[in-house]
């Protein structure tokens, strides 16, 4: 019995030997099982485990299996997102609550040393930019442009040749109608007294002379009002009618007077003293028309070369914005400059039935100057005429 004992011990201690020396044996030779091989590398669970939660939540392979999980992670993303930007530019937009009116003061002056100016934000510039455009488009004055020739030598007190020919003031005219007319008035010498007989400008004043020049318009011997024929002082008349127009063409009779120079210091004189007492006008300084090829004398003063200095000079006055120079000689000369010899009568005037041409030039060169609150509204000379109103539109019993 005791030795059955000891045999059956002696085979599980033989046992537990063999496997003692198995495990040995794959420890020697780096055999392991599955179980672990598996246990031992977490790397490889880890890789396992989330492959399956990607096959599981994927929307390529057709799973989804949690859907609403997955909606709840995008939803708390896209809001902890939203909460980024908006404390970010609450952060950009707010100064520092911890920042004192003296760390404030010393960010200026340091500034202020560096040269470096705080940006204003996007809105503040379009509101400073969109009135500086607007100013810009509203002041964009006329040109007046000038034809370049070679001069001839002049040998005269009276002139020069000026070698150049001015051009109407470009600027975007207006076509009016006969009423454009009805605040306006005409001041020159014969020819714009052709004007007055012939171009049909009822409502406007004209105070014209045969003979008239620049220096005698604002003289004591005063101007022939046309339609009552009587002379009148024409410095009390600008000082007291309120005209939006003023229209101005003299030198024919300052051809053998002074020169060039006296008669512009002479013009512009005038032209400032008009604008003293009427401020509201536009000025519009007209050409002198050339003579025909028979009037025209290179001998004398009285010749096209004389009168083309004159009005390049009168035309230097024009500033494109209130003043203005218009020149109608293309409509009457022929191609060597010479007025039309079948237009006028005499060389100089043109024939009664030309003067529409000539109106109908003045009704396409109109100018409206925008008005300020500055700027009085234009009485109907009707009005003026019939005692209505006084100059500063107010009503007389």
């Amino acid at each position: 019995m005791k030795k059955n004992e000891n045999e059956t011990e002696k085979k599980t201690n033989n046992k537990i030997k063999d496997k003692a020396d198995h495990k040995k044996s794959d420890s020697k030779t780096g055999k392991r099982s599955w179980k672990e091989t598996l246990y031992n590398c977490p790397f490889f669970l880890l890789m396992i485990l989330t492959t399956a939660v990607a096959m599981l939540c994927s929307d390529e392979i057709g799973v989804n299996m949690i859907p609403i999980g997955k909606a709840a992670v995008a939803k708390v993303v896209e809001t902890n997102t939203e909460t980024d930007r908006v404390e970010a530019a609450e952060e950009e937009k707010l100064p520092d609550e911890s920042a004192t009116a003296e760390d404030v003061r010393e960010s200026s002056q340091a500034g202020q040393e560096t040269g470096e100016v705080p940006e204003k934000p996007a809105e503040d510039k379009r509101d400073d930019l969109e009135p500086a455009a607007e100013k810009e488009e509203d002041s964009s004055p006329g040109i007046t442009r000038f034809e370049f020739y070679e001069p001839r030598q002049i040998d005269s007190r009276y002139y020069s040749d000026a070698g150049k020919v001015a051009m109407t003031t470009e600027y975007d005219y207006t076509t009016e109608n006969d009423s454009y007319f009805n605040d306006a008035v005409f001041l020159g010498d014969s020819r714009t007294l052709g004007i007055s007989d012939y171009a049909g400008l009822d409502g406007a004043d004209f105070y014209c002379d045969s003979g008239m020049t620049i220096f005698k318009l604002l003289g004591e011997d005063g101007v022939t009002y046309q339609k009552t024929g009587k002379k009148v002082d024409l410095n009390q008349v600008l000082q007291q009618e309120h005209y939006g127009k003023i229209y101005l063409m003299l030198g024919m009779n300052e051809l053998g007077y002074g020169n060039t120079e006296m008669y512009l210091k002479q013009y512009r004189e005038v032209v400032e003293q008009i604008r003293e007492w009427q401020p509201d006008a536009i000025i519009y300084i007209m050409a002198n028309l050339h003579v025909s090829e028979e009037k025209n004398n290179p001998e004398t003063e009285f010749n096209n070369i004389n009168i083309n200095d004159k009005n390049a000079a009168s035309a230097l006055l024009a500033n494109g914005t209130d003043i203005f120079y218009l020149d109608c000689n293309p409509l009457f000369t022929d191609e060597n400059g010479f007025l039309n010899a079948d237009l006028t009568f005499d060389g100089v005037h043109l024939y009664a039935q030309h003067y529409g041409v000539w109106r109908q030039f003045l009704l396409e060169h109109g100018v409206e100057r925008k008005k300020t609150e500055d700027t009085k509204e234009a009485i109907p000379l009707e009005d003026r005429k019939a005692g209505n109103q006084d100059n500063d539109g107010n009503t007389v019993e």
